[in-house]
């Protein structure tokens, strides 16, 4: 009997026992609805870079050559006689000249003159005297050296206008009356050896 008591009283324990644990609560789960999380693009305009790059133009400028062009033969002008003439362009020969007839030195006043005449282009002689600048001698081959006058000339050449030593002597024997030599060309006029009378010369009488 007592042993039936025992066991009762044990049975009753772990019955007291089991019963306290199965109060434990369930945890309620809640369906919490997800939020949608919008992704919002960033959306980023590219920077627009202006780069203002200096442009140099370099602009040629012409620059006028103050020299002439002229061709192998041109018109002279004499503006004192008036006198309008066929010329040789050489730029071998070291001074101008010009044909003269009846070169005649003189005095006047202690100083040294000539006298002379000029030939226009229908052969009238034209009657001039200048001061003698200088004079020179011209060697010759097998002849006795030939002794010429300088006379200060101004001549008229294109657009440029120059006094300049001029030799007289006669060329009756040459096709052009007057030669234009370096002391005129040198600085002032180019020369164009292909062509023939490109200009007119100036009538202006430009004094020194």
């Amino acid at each position: 009997m007592n042993k039936i008591l025992f066991k009762f009283k044990i049975y009753f324990l772990i019955f007291i026992l089991f019963s306290g644990c199965s109060t434990a609560t369930k945890e309620e789960q809640v369906d919490v609805p997800s939020k949608s999380i919008e992704k919002v693009e960033e959306v980023t305009k590219p920077v627009e870079k202006i780069i203002y790059k200096e442009k140099i133009v370099y602009v040629e400028e012409k620059v006028k050559d103050s020299k002439i062009i002229v061709g192998k033969n041109e018109y002279i002008y004499i503006p004192s006689e008036k006198l309008k003439l066929k010329a040789k362009i050489d730029t071998g020969a070291t001074t101008t000249s010009i044909h003269a007839l009846n070169i005649k030195p003189f005095e006047r006043d202690g100083k040294k003159w000539i006298k002379f005449d000029l030939v226009d282009s229908d052969g009238k002689l034209i009657n001039k005297a200048l001061p003698i600048s200088r004079t020179v001698y011209i060697k010759r081959h097998g002849a006795k050296n030939q002794k010429r006058y300088v006379v200060k000339m101004r001549i008229n050449l294109a657009t440029s206008s120059q006094l300049v030593d001029v030799t007289l002597t006669d060329r009756s024997k040459f096709t052009y009356p007057v030669l234009i030599g370096k002391n005129y060309l040198n600085g002032v006029i180019l020369v164009d050896v292909s062509k023939k009378y490109m200009h007119e010369p100036t009538t202006k009488l430009n004094k020194e």
